[in-house]
């Protein structure tokens, strides 16, 4: 759910930046009045899907059935676990105490009413219950209201469809959990007076912070989620009339099966109306589903308690009038007078605007009344678009509809307006028989929503699931989606299936996005799926009899396992072994914490035993706990613990007391103490829980079980193993041979003169002894043209950010090698282990000038087909020759000065097969002096041979469309590096180029440049590579969203 402002008003100003950009770029305008809004035209629209026009699968029955599911998914509260919907369990179970200081209840209201409010002292109130709003978890009263007397009013109309579909205690149990709800959130006196209602528990600013299932709320939000209330003091009586007709929907609904309960409804709705009546006052709800009055509200109330009671007095509070006709009750918001004076709805019924019911059930209570009928037919005429035209033949006042003949009213949640149209055109037609044309022309535009349209899908999730028709698969539903990253995008594709959820729908121009990010498009809600429950049942009433509903609905989700433990291979030598583990706890049938669970390592030492050692010879060493990372409570280790008798040990690690969910990881390694000969005897092959681990990349493992509160609940133990005989040590154990390497080479550009060098080259260990690659440097020899380029490694097993390559002249150069770049690795690079490869590793060294390779020493285009010896490349491990032949015995020398390195990156997530482009081309120049430096694709740039400065420099760091920054080195007497790897400098993207100029500042100047390329991908002509500030080939909302976090920043406002 995001911000709505009531179309009864101007919009108020957002207080969200981000929402105003993306509705800038998505539909370039702001809503305001009346006015259509977000997606009310695509940006770009898409070609029709191919022969959308013959969908022919339209089930009421089905449709009618899955609109109810929806409100499984959106309960609130206890009693949630074990419900129709599997993946939805017991949330926000601290509502039923929230404190009183978290409400808007003043020190004065506390004083009177305290022991109402609080009659046993303890300082919370009972407010639980309801239905999350969205796909995010507030209680909203305007919306809340809206969707149970709605759904009230599609029970109480078409009351032997539900009945005749199976699915009457299915709506029952959904609208008495908004009555009861409501009921335990109204609060009255001694004398039977309401004093206070909760409209709303939750905050829209704090709850969108967090995108994750509601059962896994965050304690930090738990701890502050509000309750607002409706009193004398801070009136909301808009909110408290649209409570009182729900109530008063249950009262006619219940009264001939639960007389006592609807009893309660009439009198706590009378009461509620009477508390609204005498104390106007729109409800402040922070900013979301605000209103503008409250007399459709009011109206709306006054009718329903009408055909409650027959009291004629609720109807004068509606159309009384002076003697000369001018209207003194709430028609006057919209009407003058009752004489030839009329109205128009050009609106539809909604959360924030619900006249249009209002004059459908008024005609139906008074036929005769000719205001009444006019305002209620003349609005689906209207709506209509013309198919149904005015009685009055020279009224050609009708909606424009899309291409296809959909009726778009609004942009956002266009689906959610059309099935309210629908539920209005069939209202009217059950009590006027004779206009079937209402029916007919409310069937196709359900048609058009169930898939019938040209985006070739139903805007129903789910619907036709069972036959294999398409329907939207990303609806804008933290719970649905499940994330357990807190990111829209992970996991690509829902967890679950939001049965029944009217997705947003599409624009004016039958387009539509199917995004989970986009809530314009996709955003679900209780109001949406309101009218679209009467208006299925509606439909199936005139035209789906002989239509089924989908029997043993729901299915099951497939069975997983929720509990297991992934192993990634970190390093491993003839001395240790070093593992991440990742425990997961996957649980999403409902989704819950964890408290109890532990995993063991086993691993074997026989080897160690024959060569006379022990159990005491091995150490254990941690490298990291996330738990700590989190600042949760440390992993416990403990162990070895014996499991036979035959080398068999394991370490237990528990994290039993913190609340788990998702995934946690634990690296650590298992290390072997050298004997007193200085000898390894350490062999990992033969350990079970060892099996199938793999370097750089987590796998699934059965070898490492899981347990939960102490009983293994995934992955097997090992079998107990009998105990050799006694074994004797070797006494031939020698140390290690010295270290070998050989070196293969394949030339990657053969031309002789291009401003890119390209090659690759492949390590692999031929001696007796691991390696680390740290200590091995390899060097392409070449004549540099007075040209230093970049060195960028492409791509490399051990990781591109692992390998570095270094510009060196020679004192004392040759005729084919005056420099050379020295290749390198960094320590996380790992271990080349007897037999290892590095595999192959490409590189390039690129420059804005000329190469001439003819006259290179490392240069060989004779080997360019495949891997091949070149003696002319020369290795070294910790500085002694051991492959190729130099061609001449140097010193490199360095430049005089000093020098400054460091790393830039951008502040955002990226794939990381266009790290390369995004962190190469920072350029960092030094303010005053004829000397700058251009980032490599690890980010990494330095500037060598500056003069030592006591006043020190300033560094100029910029690249095209990002802002401008300066950092300031005090004074320079060394070597300095002002950023390292793992906490780089960064520049802010956003400060868009217009002919070539930035303004040092992120602005809507910059919105507006993204604006007109938005949605744009490598296909399209106006796309702009430059503009694709992540590089994903799409420039979309993801673009803004990385924008808005920097929106009105400028240069001077970086950190010092």
């Amino acid at each position: 759910m995001r911000k709505k402002s009531g179309q009864k008003a101007a919009v108020t100003k957002n207080r969200v930046v981000l929402l105003a950009l993306s509705l800038c770029l998505v539909l370039g305008q702001v809503m305001s009045g009346l006015a259509v809004s977000a997606a009310d035209a695509s940006p770009v629209p898409l070609p029709s899907a191919v022969g959308w026009e013959k969908w022919d699968y339209f089930n009421f029955a089905e449709a009618t059935q899955k609109s109810l599911y929806f409100y499984d998914a959106e309960k609130c509260g206890p009693g949630i676990t074990g419900g129709r919907i599997e993946w939805r369990g017991d949330c926000h179970l601290e509502d039923q105490r929230i404190p009183l200081k978290n409400t808007n209840l003043s020190k004065a209201f506390l004083e009177k009413y305290g022991n109402i409010i609080d009659p046993d002292g303890d300082g919370t109130i009972d407010v639980h219950g309801g239905y999350h709003d969205a796909g995010d978890h507030v209680r909203f009263g305007l919306p809340q209201a809206y969707t149970a007397s709605t759904i009230g009013w599609c029970y109480y109309e078409f009351k032997d469809v539900y009945r005749e579909l199976g699915e009457e205690e299915h709506i029952i149990d959904i609208i008495k959990l908004f009555t009861d709800t409501f009921l335990r959130c109204s609060f009255f006196d001694e004398n039977g007076e309401m004093i206070a209602f909760c409209f709303q528990v939750g905050d829209g600013d704090e709850d969108h912070t967090y995108w994750g299932p509601p059962e896994l709320y965050p304690k930090n939000l738990i701890a502050t989620r509000p309750a607002r209330f409706a009193t004398a003091e801070v009136p909301g009586s808009d909110v408290c009339a649209g409570t009182a007709a729900a109530l008063a929907t249950s009262y006619l609904n219940f009264k001939d099966t639960e007389p006592e309960y609807a009893e309660k409804c009439l009198k706590y709705a009378i009461a509620m109306y009477k508390f609204a009546k005498e104390n106007r006052g729109l409800a402040d709800s922070g900013g979301y589903y605000g209103s503008a009055y409250d007399e459709d509200e009011l109206s709306w109330a006054a009718t329903w308690l009408y055909e409650c009671t027959g009291d004629m007095n609720y109807i004068n509070d509606i159309e009384s009038a002076t003697p000369d006709g001018l209207y003194t009750g709430y028609l006057k918001k919209i009407v003058r007078d009752n004489n030839n004076n009329t109205w128009q709805n050009i609106w539809t019924h909604s959360w924030d605007v619900v006249w249009g019911g209002t004059f459908v059930k008024l005609s139906s209570l008074f036929p005769d009344h000719e205001k009444f009928d006019y305002f209620a037919r003349w609005n689906t005429e209207y709506m209509s678009g013309g198919v149904i035209p005015h009685q009055d033949p020279s009224d050609k006042t009708y909606i424009e509809t899309s291409p296809a003949g959909y009726t778009m009213l609004n942009g956002w949640g266009s689906a959610r307006y059309n099935t309210a149209m629908q539920l209005l055109a069939l209202v009217y037609q059950k009590y006027h028989p004779d206009r079937t044309d209402f029916g007919d022309w409310a069937k196709s535009q359900m048609e058009y929503i169930m898939g019938r349209n040209p985006m070739g899908y139903s805007y129903i999730v789910g619907y036709g699931y069972e036959q294999g028709l398409p329907s939207v698969k990303h609806p804008h539903h933290r719970a649905a989606h499940g994330s357990k990253t807190l990111s829209m995008n992970d996991p690509p594709e829902h967890r679950h299936i939001l049965w029944g959820a009217l997705a947003g729908g599409p624009d004016k121009n039958d387009y539509h996005l199917d995004e989970t990010t986009d809530y314009v498009y996709n955003e679900v809600a209780v109001d949406y799926n309101a009218a679209f429950v009467g208006a299925a049942a509606g439909l199936y009433k005139l035209y789906g009899r002989g239509q089924k509903p989908i029997p043993n609905f729901p299915p099951k989700e497939p069975p997983f396992d929720a509990y297991y433990c992934e192993i990634q291979l970190m390093q491993e030598n003839k001395e240790r072994t070093q593992v991440t583990l990742r425990l997961h706890n996957e649980s999403s049938t409902p989704p819950h914490f964890e408290r109890g669970m532990m995993v063991r390592y086993f691993f074997n030492i026989s080897e160690l035993i024959e060569s006379g050692q022990s159990i005491d010879s091995v150490k254990f060493e941690l490298s990291y706990d996330e738990q700590v990372s989190l600042q949760d409570t440390p992993v416990k280790s403990s162990g070895p613990f014996k499991w036979d008798d035959a080398g068999t040990y394991y370490y237990e690690f528990d994290w039993s007391g913190s609340d788990i969910y998702g995934d946690r990881e634990y690296q650590f390694a298992i290390i072997e103490k050298q004997d007193a000969n200085y000898q390894n005897y350490w062999d990992p092959t033969n350990d079970w829980s060892r099996q199938g681990a793999v370097k750089d990349e987590f796998t699934l493992t059965k070898y490492i079980p899981v347990y939960l509160d102490g009983v293994k609940v995934f992955g097997e133990e090992p079998p107990k193993l009998t105990a050799t005989p006694t074994p004797t040590k070797n006494p031939n154990a020698t140390p290690a041979s010295d270290a070998k390497i050989n070196i293969s080479y394949k030339c990657g550009e053969t031309k002789d003169s291009t401003n890119t060098i390209r090659a690759t080259i492949k390590i692999d260990n031929t001696g007796k002894s691991p390696i680390n690659l740290s200590d091995i440097k390899i060097r392409y020899w070449l004549t540099s043209e007075n040209i230093q380029g970049t060195f960028v490694c492409e791509w490399a097993q051990i990781g591109e950010e692992n390998v570095k390559g270094t510009f060196y002249t020679i004192e004392n150069p040759v005729s084919n090698a005056d420099s050379y770049y020295e290749i390198s690795f960094t320590k996380e690079a790992g271990v080349l282990p007897p037999g290892g490869t590095t595999n192959t590793i490409p590189f390039r060294i690129e420059s804005g000038g000329s190469f001439n390779q003819a006259n290179d020493y490392s240069f060989n285009p004779n080997i360019a087909t495949g891997l091949g010896d070149n003696q002319k490349i020369s290795g070294y491990v910790n500085g002694v020759l051991k492959f190729g032949t130099e061609p001449v015995k140097i010193v490199p020398s360095a430049p005089p000065g000093y020098k400054i390195s460091g790393y830039i990156k951008p502040p955002f997530d990226y794939s990381g097969d266009v790290a390369d482009k995004l962190l190469a081309g920072f350029k960092v120049e030094i303010l005053d002096l004829d000397k700058y430096a251009i980032t490599d694709s690890n980010g990494y740039f330095e500037i060598t041979g500056v003069e030592a400065s006591e006043s020190g420099y300033t560094l100029e760091i910029s690249k095209l469309n990002y802002l401008k920054r300066n950092k300031v080195i005090a004074s320079l007497n060394g070597d300095i590096e002002i950023a390292s790897d793992a906490a780089p400098l960064t520049l802010w993207p956003g400060d868009i180029a217009r002919n070539g100029v930035q303004d040092n500042a992120i602005n809507m100047i910059d919105i507006i440049e993204i604006s007109k390329v938005f949605n744009a991908t490598p296909q399209d002509s106006k796309y702009k590579e430059e503009l694709d500030i992540n590089l994903d080939n799409a420039i979309n909302i993801k673009d803004v969203i990385i924008i808005a976090k920097y929106f009105n920043k400028v240069s001077s406002d970086y950190p010092a």
